[in-house]
């Protein structure tokens, strides 16, 4: 069992990598972009976003491979925790100055190169050290940092105001956390012994193809209905509007504080009671089904309550499902010898729907039917992942 002190050093290096992935994506990039290109502010953010996913999906499995084979006192995983920190620090400190779409998309790609290289390493720690039996625990509190790094980079932000110091905030965040981790984890390289799979072969191959399927689908379905939360708050629930003297980055404020809130109430139960009853498959599911229900009532009531309401629905059906998922993962990779690579590879379930969503989203929104559309999309998405998850046979 890992001890609580290890899994609060955890919770803080996914806390600075998930505010390294949203904050920008979610408002600093949004607002920097339409600042830039104000006509073709979605396009522009398709472009540039979907420029770093690429990176990212790139990045992610090549550093989870170097990392397998590193050797050295400070372990295989540290090194490139702390590189890949360094690196995404550096690029968004050097965004904060950049006032052109060309300079966004340089500096977001050397941001995504750092933040997955970081990411590979971090997640093959839950391989590494948690055992089975505690892992959806610790995956919950994985869980709770992807939904509510926001939070922290937007009240940080509020006190030194503006785009440029915020990029500089969260890549201070970032790296801050990655140290903090370091230092209070670094003795702890010892790998916990490799109990034989219950299974191997064919079975366990086709259960690891169901798990990244799953979390492609549920990506998906996720970004496509969040990725332009900033500008469906301005442009059709009118927050700005409703709300005089607010901004679009307040209402997103506003719903991250509610997401944040509801999130860490899901995930922990849900790891608890999955680790305690063993079961990972149906939790999962559920949570898709409560996402896809949250993801319904932006579409059909684009109203300040209805986006409240809905938002809780997915913080419950996303603390579900990451939790319980993220465990279910680790006990279905191919090889203990290649934990981070092949979870480099599942983390392409993250990094590619940020490459689709964008370009999905845009035409979407601006020719096919508008956010109604594209949110009745997010939703069957999310459905279909529970239907794929259940398909992984070796896991209960």
């Amino acid at each position: 069992m890992v001890r609580p002190g290890w899994i609060v050093a955890f919770t803080l290096a996914n806390l600075g990598l998930w505010a390294g992935h949203y904050a920008p994506l979610s408002v600093l990039l949004p607002v920097r972009l339409q600042e830039a290109a104000p006509d073709h502010k979605e396009i522009t953010f398709a472009l540039v976003s979907g420029a770093g996913a690429v990176v990212a999906m790139v990045a992610g499995p090549v550093a989870g491979a170097w990392s397998d084979r590193t050797s050295g006192r400070f372990g295989r995983r540290h090194p490139w925790t702390l590189g890949g920190a360094a690196l995404a620090a550096v690029a968004l400190a050097l965004l904060a100055g950049q006032q052109t779409v060309a300079g966004m998309l340089v500096g977001w790609c050397l941001a995504q190169a750092g933040l997955n290289t970081m990411q590979a390493s971090l997640t093959a720690e839950l391989a590494d050290r948690v055992p089975v039996r505690q892992r959806a625990t610790v995956a919950g509190w994985m869980g709770i940092t992807a939904g509510s790094a926001l939070l922290p980079v937007f009240v940080m932000t509020r006190v030194v105001s503006g785009t440029g110091p915020g990029f500089v905030v969260t890549g201070a965040v970032v790296l801050l956390c990655a140290v903090a981790f370091f230092v209070l984890t670094r003795r702890s390289t010892a790998e916990p012994e490799e109990a034989p799979p219950a299974y191997a072969g064919r079975l366990r191959r086709a259960d690891f193809l169901w798990a990244c399927v799953s979390r492609a689908l549920f990506f998906t379905g996720w970004s496509l209905a969040t990725v332009y939360v900033f500008y469906y708050l301005v442009d059709q629930v009118r927050y700005e509007e409703r709300f005089p003297g607010k901004t679009g980055a307040d209402g997103v404020l506003e719903v991250s504080t509610v997401f944040t809130a509801v999130l860490i109430v899901a995930a922990l139960l849900s790891g608890v009671v999955s680790d305690r009853t063993g079961g990972r498959k149906r939790l999962a599911a559920g949570g898709s089904v409560v996402v896809a229900a949250g993801i319904m009532m932006w579409a059909l009531w684009p109203s300040w309550p209805a986006v409240l309401a809905g938002t809780a629905l997915l913080a419950v059906g996303q603390g579900a499902f990451l939790s319980v998922d993220q465990a279910l993962v680790t006990q279905v990779l191919p090889s203990a010898a290649h934990r981070a690579r092949d979870l480099g590879i599942v983390n392409i379930s993250y990094t590619g729907p940020q490459t689709l969503a964008p370009f999905v989203a845009g035409p979407i929104v601006t020719t096919l039917g508008g956010y109604e559309t594209l949110f009745v999309v997010a939703a069957i998405l999310t459905l279909l992942a529970g239907l794929a998850v259940r398909r992984v046979r070796g896991v209960a």
